[in-house]
This record gives structure tokens, sequence and C-alpha cells, in this order.
């Protein structure tokens, strides 16, 4: 359900299980911190996901860090009805913003950026796949999507 003034961001990323829960969750943990938490509704989505998976654990592991508990998420695959739902939707990589971009309709007036655009040097920089890989992959994507959750506060929460 929509609220006025309502904060509405959707994390994507190919199979919902490390780099969008880790954002959905860092931005969640930002928002409760920052006091906005009521006025933001925050989701993630896999282009390729499967229903109801948890998290990988490395992934759950690092969130932690970050302040963020993804441990209850679940993936689930990406719905075309969602562009009716969010306002900004944030692609973790070019692949990712390409099929955003080719599936939302025309009319519509949603923010589809990849998280690290125009983010000081780290322009149309990706955020990396750390899926089956060792932690310090998932460390690294963390820190990315961390500097990216930090400029995307600034952008589309009021100040």
């Amino acid at each position: 359900m929509r609220t006025a003034g309502q904060v509405r961001v959707m994390f994507v990323c190919t199979g919902n299980l490390c780099r969008s829960p880790i954002a959905e969750g860092i931005l969640r943990a930002r928002a409760a911190d920052a006091g906005f938490a009521e006025s933001a509704l925050v989701d993630s989505t896999g282009i390729h996901a499967e229903i109801g998976r948890a998290p990988e654990p490395l992934a759950i592991e690092v969130a932690s860090e970050y302040g963020a508990d993804i441990s209850a998420l679940s993936s689930r695959p990406f719905d075309p009805q969602d562009f009716g739902r969010f306002d900004h939707f944030i692609a973790m990589d070019l692949g990712h913003l390409d099929f955003l971009q080719a599936t939302c309709p025309q009319d519509s007036s949603v923010d589809i950026k990849l998280l690290l655009d125009d983010v000081g040097d780290f322009k149309k920089l990706e955020v990396p796949d750390p899926y089956l890989q060792d932690r310090s992959a998932y460390e690294f994507s963390a820190r990315l999507i961390n500097i990216g959750i930090d400029h995307l506060v600034k952008r589309v929460f009021p100040q």
C-alpha cells in the first residue's frame, strides 16, 4: 500500500541471494537509524531468482557488520508490476540496469539507476556478484554497496 511521502526503493540483482538482500538490509538499517523507517518501503528481487530461498550465509554475515539483519529475508523473482509499486529501482550491475530499462513501461516515471552510478569516481562501477565465492568477495561487494547506500540516502530521503 502506498503512503504519501513514502520513499519506495527496490534493489535488483540476479538471484536475490547476495547483493540485493545486503543492499535492502543496509538501507533498512540506515532508514531506521535516521528515523525514516516508517516512510521507507525497501525490498529486493532478482531477475533470475527462485521463490523463497534464504540469503547466502556469507551475505548474512557481512550484512550484519553493517548493522543489517537479513536472515529472515527470502528471494523472489522480479515482477513487472513492481514498476507500479516502487519509485526507485537500483541495479547492482549493467545487465540488471539494461533489463530494467528494457522492461520498464514507457509511460513510467520510475527512477532506474546503477547503485554506484554518479558516486564520485565510481561512475558505472558494478557491484560484483560474490555468489559461491569466498568471504573476501562478499566483503568487497558489501563495501561497495555501503558506499552506494550512503549516496542513495542523501539522494532520496528528505534532509
